[in-house]
C-alpha cells in the first residue's frame, strides 16, 4: 500500500517517537482485523481529529524486517496451532529507519493478554553474553536449541489516540520468505489493522468505523500464517486452513 502520495494519512497530524513512548503498551490486549487496502482507506477517512500518526524524518510508514526462531520440531508453532495458553514467539526485529535490532519474546498468557519483552542487540549485549540469559529467563528454552524458521517483511504506520491509551498499527505489503530465500509468498492486497490497549477506552472511533463497515475481529499470527503458506506441506495447518484459503479474497 502506498501511504505517501494521496494517502488518507496525509490529513493526520504527526507525532514523534517521544510522544508515542507513553503508549508503548508492552503488556496489552490486542484486537486484529484483516481488510483489503481500499477498505483500510475507507476506515481512515474522517478520523483525523481522533488520532495522530507517527512521523520521523517526514516519513509516515516504516519497513519492519522480522526473523522468527523456533525449535527443530517447531514447538512454538505447534503450541499456537494447538491453542496452548502461555505460549510465546521468539524473533529478531530490525527497524530499517533507525538501524536498531531487538531480540523479542512475545508471550500470550492464559488471560489472553500479550506481554512483550525485548533486548537491544548491541556490542555490549554480545560481549556480556546477555542474550542467552535473556532468552532462558523469558522462555525457559536454551538458545542453543533455536533456529531461524521464517523471515517476514512489511510496512507499518502507527496511530495514537489523544489520551495515549490506544495505539493502532496498520501493516501492509506483507511478504514471507524461508531463511534461505528459496520460498516466498506475498499478500500485497491485504492490510492488517491491530488495535492495542492496556484497558478498554470509553470509545474507539476506529473500532466504531470497522463495525459500521461490517468488519469482524480475527485471529492472525504473521508467524503462523507465513509458516502455513510456505511450509503447509510439512506442518499441521488444520486450525489455519479457513484463514489461509480466504486471504486472497479479503474484503472485511
Amino acid at each position: 500500500m502506498n501511504m505517501a502520495v494521496g494517502s488518507p494519512l496525509d490529513a493526520f497530524r504527526g507525532h514523534s517517537l517521544a510522544d508515542q513512548a507513553s503508549a508503548r503498551l508492552m503488556n496489552r490486549t490486542d484486537t486484529k482485523f484483516l481488510v483489503s487496502v481500499p477498505v483500510l482507506d475507507s476506515c481512515l477517512r474522517g478520523l483525523e481529529r481522533d488520532y495522530s500518526v507517527l512521523e520521523m524524518g517526514g516519513a509516515r510508514r516504516f519497513q519492519y524486517d522480522t526473523l522468527y526462531f523456533d525449535t527443530p520440531d517447531r514447538q512454538l508453532y505447534r503450541d499456537h496451532h494447538n491453542g496452548k495458553l502461555n505460549r510465546f514467539k521468539l524473533r529478531i526485529r530490525h527497524y530499517r529507519e533507525t538501524g536498531e535490532s531487538y531480540l523479542e519474546v512475545k508471550k500470550k498468557d492464559n488471560r489472553q493478554r500479550t506481554v512483550k519483552n525485548r533486548i537491544l542487540l548491541s556490542s555490549d549485549v554480545f560481549a556480556r553474553n546477555l542474550l542467552r540469559q535473556f532468552l532462558e529467563h523469558q522462555s525457559g528454552l536454551s538458545a542453543a536449541g533455536m533456529q531461524p524458521t521464517l523471515f517476514v517483511g512489511y510496512q507499518r504506520a502507527t496511530l495514537l489516540n489523544k489520551q495515549g491509551t490506544e495505539r493502532i498499527t496498520l501493516d501492509t505489503g506483507l511478504s514471507f520468505h524461508s531463511p534461505d530465500r528459496r520460498c516466498t509468498a506475498e499478500l500485497s492486497d491485504l492490510a492488517i489493522i491491530e488495535v492495542k490497549y492496556d484497558r478498554k477506552a470509553p470509545s474507539s472511533p476506529l473500532l466504531d468505523r470497522l463495525r459500521q463497515l461490517g468488519c469482524r475481529p480475527v485471529t492472525f499470527s504473521k508467524y503462523c500464517v507465513g509458516s502455513g503458506l510456505l511450509f503447509g506441506h510439512e506442518l499441521k495447518t488444520n486450525r489455519f486452513k479457513p484463514l489461509l484459503r480466504s486471504l486472497h479474497g479479503i474484503g472485511c
